[in-house]
């Protein structure tokens, strides 16, 4: 049986707006890499993962992720989203401004089996900074 990239991608995208942190680390492989380029970050490995999912969840505890399309390939994925939540703690570079933010973001994954591999965010550190007022 094929594995359904697209909703598994999508399963992934509302554990994230469930801020189930547990159940968005379910979706990774042990060997897995995450990289966040409007942070300019990447994490190697399910620690540094688990990290960086607690942090967004510290500093935006309503975070929400609307995906708007993905696209498969084979062993492969991208996907058009849109984070939005309240501004409520600290990210990296950006101190708690307590106002809501929607910020347009796009994803190319990776998968190995079921887990994902790698996965690299893009999204547009200045558009989140109007949003939330910051700097």
């Amino acid at each position: 049986m094929r594995l359904d990239f697209e909703r598994h991608l999508r399963d992934y995208f509302k554990a994230w707006s469930r801020q189930d942190a547990d159940a968005v680390m379910s979706f990774f492989s042990d060997a897995s890499s995450f990289e966040d380029l409007g942070f300019a970050v990447k994490f190697e490995g399910l620690k540094e993962i688990r990290s960086f999912v607690d942090l967004t969840f510290a500093g935006s505890p309503d975070f929400q992720v609307g995906p708007t399309q993905v696209v498969v390939g084979a062993g492969m994925a991208a996907a058009a989203w849109t984070m939005s939540g309240t501004h409520s703690g600290n990210f990296p570079g950006f101190p708690a401004t307590g106002r809501r933010f929607s910020v347009r973001a796009c994803s190319m994954v990776t998968f190995d089996g079921s887990r994902i591999k790698t996965i690299v965010d893009y999204w547009n550190p200045v558009e989140f900074q109007q949003s939330v007022g910051s700097g």
